[in-house]
């Protein structure tokens, strides 16, 4: 990661990708973090987001992030079909972000819930 020019925009394959203050700002410390934990600047093929436990560059671990995020989840009193459909998809559907989501991804969330119901013996909501 090299912000030399114009720290807003990351070139990816011949295309400009232009990021926002907030995620420069979120690039940077995990460069620092890097640095910080590797004790050397991170390299074309290194993880950004790096599983700080690892003693080499490592990618988080998916099924520990997910039993973290299931974990936390169920600490904030979140009902089980909401975490059975985060758990089915990947996502996390709010009021607030689900118009951001692809169409595919809407229906992928709501048919998760609806499965869930099933499982359970309920009719889906």
């Amino acid at each position: 990661m090299r912000f030399k020019r114009r720290p807003s925009v990351r070139r990816n394959q011949g295309r400009a990708i232009r990021l926002k203050p907030d995620a420069v700002s979120a690039l940077e410390k995990q460069r620092e973090a890097f640095r910080g934990k590797f004790g050397r600047d991170p390299g074309p093929d290194d993880p950004v987001f790096f599983d700080p436990d690892a003693d080499t560059p490592q990618p988080f671990d998916h099924g520990k992030v997910e039993a973290e995020v299931t974990q936390a989840m169920a600490q904030a009193a979140l009902g089980p079909a909401f975490i059975y459909a985060y758990r089915r998809t990947g996502l996390i559907v709010t009021e607030e972000n689900e118009h951001l989501l692809t169409d595919e991804d809407r229906q992928a969330w709501r048919d998760a819930l609806a499965e869930y119901e099933q499982m359970i013996g309920r009719e889906p909501i």
